[in-house]
């Protein structure tokens, strides 16, 4: 396992920390105005684009401004005071600039099928999936969700923006020690900058994805299967020799029947003895995951 992954895992947490809205640069961002985390904008005000989630947002006078790539937050509170209250009062009257030129991303892309809900919790309750029988299993924008009860269900569908973006929170957090990349899977730039991770998060099917601009993100949603087959390799690739485990968790030792089966899970490559094996862990991810992570953790203390 290469000296970069393991510093990612010690710092998990750390490393994920910035996609979450950060404060904003001046005293006028710090008015005592009732916040809402909800951003007023549906088009950034710098590159007039649509907003990015992942990017991080600032707080302006008691309301949330997003932006559609890191850095344009610092533009944004470069300016004079009357012209950032001037984008305000025309994002809350919906004639913000670029918002009638904003074009649709063409929705031709090749659906890709959804890894399994990785996560050992409910997005709900936080409860532990299985504390209260086989956790539900659902699907929601081609996106597997998994639950702890049916009151979870109905509580989740009447709010699936507000837990996606719990998920894909944790999501990033649990998978970015294990991401393989340092550039861009579309355009080859790196993902930080003077030391400072500048990288737009997502997450697509259950993976994460990290891209350098808001114009890869829409590169990536015309062909997200083609993209994350390269993230996937990369991250086989990397993994593949220090691989910390010689037996497969389901059936015999790795190479007694042939060569290994492998899929890249969450971010980890996971080794099988047999291709008969992988439906064992798909069942029960979370589960084999942590026995993964704690393999790695073994070897490298």
């Amino acid at each position: 396992m290469n000296a970069t992954l393991l510093a990612s895992i010690v710092s998990c947490t750390c490393c994920a920390g910035f996609t979450i809205a950060q404060d904003g640069h001046d005293n006028h961002a710090h008015h005592a105005h009732a916040q809402s985390n909800t951003p007023i904008n549906a088009m950034c005000p710098i590159g007039k684009e649509p907003i990015v989630d992942g990017v991080p947002t600032i707080q302006y006078k008691g309301k949330t401004i997003a932006f559609c790539c890191p850095g344009c937050d610092q533009v944004f509170m470069n300016w004079d005071e009357s012209k950032r209250d001037a984008f305000v009062a025309l994002a809350q009257a919906g004639n913000e600039p670029g918002e009638a030129h904003a074009e649709a991303i063409p929705d031709t892309a090749t659906p890709i099928k959804s890894q399994p809900y990785t996560l050992s919790t409910c997005p709900v309750s936080g409860e532990p999936l299985g504390s209260m029988g086989d956790p539900i299993i659902k699907e929601y924008d081609g996106r597997e969700v998994r639950l702890c009860c049916k009151m979870c269900v109905s509580k989740f569908e009447k709010n699936t923006d507000a837990y996606f973006k719990k998920i894909d929170e944790k999501m990033i957090a649990d998978q970015m020690p294990y991401y393989p990349m340092t550039t861009c899977a579309i355009s080859g730039e790196p993902l930080t900058e003077d030391g400072e991770d500048i990288a737009i998060n997502l997450i697509h099917a259950n993976r994460l994805v990290r891209l350098c601009c808001t114009m890869c993100v829409k590169d990536f949603k015309k062909d997200p299967a083609a993209y994350i087959a390269k993230i996937d390799q990369a991250a086989a690739d990397a993994q593949r020799e220090d691989y910390p485990l010689d037996k497969c968790m389901i059936g015999g030792k790795l190479g007694s029947m042939g060569e290994p089966s492998e899929i890249v899970l969450a971010g980890r490559l996971v080794r099988f003895c047999c291709s008969m094996c992988e439906p064992k862990v798909i069942e029960n991810p979370a589960k084999y995951l942590n026995q993964l992570d704690e393999a790695w953790a073994k070897q490298n203390p």
